[in-house]
């Protein structure tokens, strides 16, 4: 799987929204974690790591995104291995298991990305800021534009840093 993403603010400032031909994304953030920018902030190339075979795709995609869910263990594992094998890439991101979770990220995400090389854990808890019919695969996508617009994973609100070790 590829695809073309972009993501916007909304007339609403708070709120980022990701969309591609078939399925969009939105986040609220709060006043203090607003995205100043016009209102596109980033386009980019999203390919999913374990569905394609394709090396040049690999190489130039914006976000590597796994489709296959992983414990945290296991996505900071793939991580590792993702962005050793491409580190010209903005972000990866593993979509981890949860309760009842199955893949595209249902139980949260593991990613690196940045200059840093930050590595953090966006879980999906009951009180999340995420649209409620959203397409969770697209969250990698908003942290995206949120790096590409100046900031780090480390900032973004709904993060935790990744265990070490």
């Amino acid at each position: 799987m590829k695809r073309f993403v972009v993501v916007e603010a909304s007339p609403f400032p708070d709120v980022l929204r990701a969309r591609c031909a078939d399925a969009s994304f939105s986040v609220r953030l709060s006043p203090a974690d607003r995205v100043h920018r016009a209102s596109v902030i980033d386009e980019h190339l999203v390919v999913d790591v374990d569905a394609c075979r394709d090396g040049s795709l690999l190489d130039c995609a914006d976000v590597l995104q796994g489709s296959r869910a992983h414990s945290v263990a296991g996505a900071l594992h793939r991580l590792a291995e993702l962005t050793s094998a491409h580190p010209a890439c903005g972000i990866a991101a593993v979509p981890l298991t949860g309760a009842g979770a199955g893949a595209g990220g249902a139980g949260g995400w593991a990613l690196a990305g940045g200059s840093d090389r930050s590595v953090v854990l966006v879980p999906h808890g009951p009180c999340r800021p995420y649209q409620a019919a959203a397409d969770p695969s697209l969250l990698p996508s908003c942290l995206h534009a949120w790096l590409v617009a100046g900031r780090s994973l480390r900032e973004w609100p709904y993060a935790h840093d990744a265990p070490s070790g």
